[in-house]
């Protein structure tokens, strides 16, 4: 999971960020979802365990051999 610093964005833009909306769909309140949000509010106490400072990264790939 990456975490996004969203107080640089006007308020409307980050409410529209925090209920995963579209800009298009972002003032239609009643627009139809795939599945409603059903999550459990990040606590930095309570999930210290998911707390990473460093995005992870792939290991390189092979190289071919032409």
């Amino acid at each position: 999971m990456a975490v996004y610093d969203l107080s640089h964005l006007a308020y409307g833009e980050q409410l529209r960020w925090r209920t995963q909306r579209c800009p298009a769909h972002a003032t239609a309140p009643g627009a139809a979802d795939l599945a409603l949000a059903c999550w459990e509010p990040f606590d930095p106490l309570l999930h210290a365990a998911h707390i990473h400072t460093r995005l992870p990264h792939s290991s390189p790939r092979p190289r071919r051999r032409a």
